[in-house]
């Protein structure tokens, strides 16, 4: 191939953490799940108790 055994190894590696990596970075999601996801980020936000209480105290750190 024209190269030393250590390049060949080292070419190897990077195309398969390249391939790896790229199939790693996505997420695929069910139509369902898809629908849900879509839905929960583009509906209105509304902070469960603990957040609020968080956000309160975020803000009151702010201040200080």
């Amino acid at each position: 191939m024209g190269t030393t055994m250590a390049g060949f190894v080292r070419s190897a590696a990077k195309e398969k953490a390249q391939a790896l990596l790229e199939q790693e970075s996505r997420v695929t999601l069910t139509k369902r799940d898809f629908l849900a996801f879509n839905a929960a980020i583009n509906g209105v936000f509304s902070p469960n108790p603990a957040l609020q209480v968080a956000l309160t105290a975020a803000s009151k750190v702010k201040r200080a």
